[in-house]
């Protein structure tokens, strides 16, 4: 099996200030408790859209620094959650040397996704590269380099346009290998061939390892 554990930016308005260490505590334990199993912290992240006025926005942000930490002792990678939040992302990103992440679902610009690169993280590309005229995230797919792209479907969101009204479901990650592929002037084969090999590097999973698990 593997899978991860995080507090999720939706859920963090419902977390009592003063519970915040505590549960923090629990998901150490628990992501500790489990490894080798656990292969990231995560989903987590900020969603300032989810977080109006500043006091929602810190409450997010302390949650999010809480398993950043956790993140750097067990040294783990972290599947990242950004909406509206690109710069404090990147401030909270540089304050220590993070593990090579995942930036899930990426609608940030080429500037941004250049930065976080840099750092060493991966851009993971979904559905929303799919929608016509999605300039700033195609853009973005273009510059990245090959070896820190990724691709989802972010199921049951964000179906493919040519998928629609279905429900998203992983099968449909063929719509997005195909448009990264386009977009890049790659083929389908080596689109899908680096990015497995890049989510088994990231996610510290052998090839043949993470073929036996999904059996």
């Amino acid at each position: 099996m593997v899978f991860s554990l995080g507090l999720h930016p939706y859920c963090v308005s419902e977390i009592k200030s003063e519970a915040l260490g505590d549960l923090l505590s629990k998901l150490q334990f628990q992501l500790s408790s489990v490894l080798p199993a656990a292969h990231a912290v995560g989903e987590c992240g900020l969603d300032f859209r989810q977080a109006p006025g500043a006091p929602a926005r810190a409450h997010q942000v302390a949650c999010f620094r809480g398993q950043l930490e956790i993140a750097r002792t067990l040294g783990l990678p972290l599947t990242l959650h950004c909406v509206g939040a690109h710069g404090a992302m990147l401030e909270l990103l540089r304050e220590r040397p993070t593990p090579p992440s995942v930036l899930h679902a990426f609608s940030g610009s080429a500037e941004v996704g250049r930065q976080l690169v840099a750092m060493g993280h991966y851009l993971s590309f979904a559905g929303n590269l799919c929608i016509p005229g999605a300039r700033k995230v195609v853009e973005a797919a273009r510059s990245v380099p090959a070896e820190r792209m990724l691709i989802e479907t972010d199921a049951p969101d964000q179906t493919p346009p040519g998928r629609r009204p279905a429900p998203n479901e992983p099968a449909f990650v063929v719509d997005v290998a195909a448009r990264l592929a386009e977009v890049r002037g790659e083929s389908l084969e080596s689109v899908a061939a680096q990015t497995w090999t890049n989510a088994c590097r990231v996610f510290g999973l052998a090839d043949d390892d993470l073929a036996a698990r999904n059996e």
